[in-house]
């Protein structure tokens, strides 16, 4: 018997995947800026930190050392054991040695003494602090650790209008993690990071990741990147002082 086919339709998805792009976006910022040693304050189970322990695109500036911050014990855990090298690292080990180092510790906190670096990556967690919290967190890195290069990305609230399940713009909506305390506009991110980089001498420039989706349908609201950026660069010439902070 003949059976007629059918379509089924596929629901809309990014390609890579959001977390990929995320962590390609950031490593190719840090190779950019030929950035030599990372500070990850957040780093949770590592993910990041394992993307950046491949080889970098340039040899003359490779990441020699990778250093990860984060208040869970368990989730150092699974970093460490993420950041071990491979069977296949021994087969065919780097030109450059590379240091990693991971330390328990509040992001917010003090600069733990002995830590730093060229970079400093806060990824995906300024959601997840109080509001009220982020002027500590944005000091502690920009002011605290005062790094050359510094990227923050954080959920495009706006862009949320596609995920229909969060109900973006009614009264039911939702955030995308019930662990997120907020998720901010492309207007309310701007504010903040222009009046941090000012507050600290840095310049700032802003980016959208993941801009579109495969299998949109019609509805597909653009609206930016379903991530956004903010790149920080510290002014050389500036000095740096301690100042009243502009709200975020």
């Amino acid at each position: 018997r003949f059976c007629p086919g059918f379509w089924i339709p596929m629901a809309p998805y990014f390609s890579p995947p959001m977390w990929e792009q995320r962590r390609i976006c950031i490593a190719q910022t840090l190779y950019a800026h030929k950035v030599q040693s990372v500070l990850e304050v957040g780093c949770g189970e590592g993910n990041v930190l394992a993307f950046l322990t491949g080889p970098t695109a340039d040899d003359e500036y490779p990441i020699t050392e990778l250093v990860g911050i984060d208040i869970d014990a368990d989730a150092l855990e699974r970093a460490q054991a993420a950041l071990e090298p491979a069977p296949h690292d021994h087969c065919d080990p780097r030109v450059d040695e590379l240091r990693v180092r991971l330390f328990l510790g509040d992001g917010m906190g003090p600069p733990i003494e002995g830590v730093g670096g060229d970079a400093v990556v806060c990824s995906e967690v300024i959601e997840h602090v109080q509001l009220a919290q982020v002027v500590a967190l944005t000091d502690a890195i920009l002011s605290g650790y005062r790094p050359r290069v510094a990227i923050f990305t954080t959920p495009n609230a706006e862009f949320n209008v596609n995920f229909p399940n969060l109900g973006y713009g009614t009264q039911q909506a939702r955030l995308r993690d019930e662990d997120h305390r907020f998720e901010w506009t492309r207007a309310e991110f701007e504010q903040w990071a222009r009046n941090s980089a000012r507050d600290h001498g840095y310049s700032v420039e802003l980016r959208g990741i993941g801009l579109s989706m495969r299998n949109a349908d019609a509805g597909f609201v653009a609206c930016g990147g379903c991530t956004q950026m903010a790149l920080f660069v510290r002014d050389a010439s500036a000095v740096h002082c301690s100042r009243a902070r502009s709200k975020p």
